[in-house]
């Protein structure tokens, strides 16, 4: 009977110590656990951030997919599929040259929505592992989550290429105005003084 009792003891100690290694934050209506190390950072709008995006940060990028997912992973050094727990997840990683560390940038699908931890390193290690998994599940397919992003990162391409075409064209029509302007410029010079010699 006292081996059930402290066996009861220990179980209950070493369940207390592990719940006091997280921390419960809401991003968008949806509760995450996240490490001790990372909590008393700022709650805003779709996001929870501790110091910057650069340390720690849990955002959901629904209404801006396409720039943050799409222009991470055109600049990412590496991006990995991955599964954590039975979820389908994306790890994009690469070196920020400002704090000399590598940053990740972790998507996940959490209900319908997609959202995304960033945090230095490069791997996905217990404590991140725990925060995807402590949220709630989503019933969005691994095809459909992987099927998003491409389509983000495609979006985002298309994106860029039309800005280069408005660029190009915007460009075309200044050097076509300046050279119209530089040709009336010219013309005026000669006909007010090219025929004095």
């Amino acid at each position: 009977m006292k081996k059930i009792i402290l066996f009861l003891f220990i179980f209950l100690l070493i369940g207390s110590v592990w719940a006091g290694d997280f921390s419960n934050v809401t991003v968008k209506g949806v509760d995450f656990e996240i490490p001790q190390q990372y909590a008393h950072g700022t709650n805003e709008k779709n996001k929870y951030v501790y110091q910057d995006l650069r340390t720690f940060a849990i955002l959901c990028v629904d209404d801006y997919i396409v720039s943050n997912y799409g222009g991470y992973y055109g600049i990412s050094d590496s991006n990995e599929y991955l599964t954590i727990g039975d979820r389908p997840a994306m790890l994009l990683t690469m070196y920020n040259k400002y704090i000399s560390k590598n940053v990740s940038y972790l998507y996940f699908p959490v209900n319908q929505s997609i959202f995304c931890i960033c945090f230095q390193g490069n791997n996905v290690d217990g404590n991140i592992s725990h925060i995807v998994e402590s949220a709630p599940e989503s019933g969005m397919t691994s095809d459909a989550f992987y099927g998003i992003l491409k389509e983000a990162y495609d979006e985002h391409q298309n994106r860029r290429y039309q800005d280069t075409l408005t660029k190009d064209y915007s460009d075309y029509k200044d050097n076509q105005h300046d050279n119209s302007r530089n040709d009336r410029l010219i013309q005026w010079y000669l006909l007010t003084r090219g025929g004095r010699r």
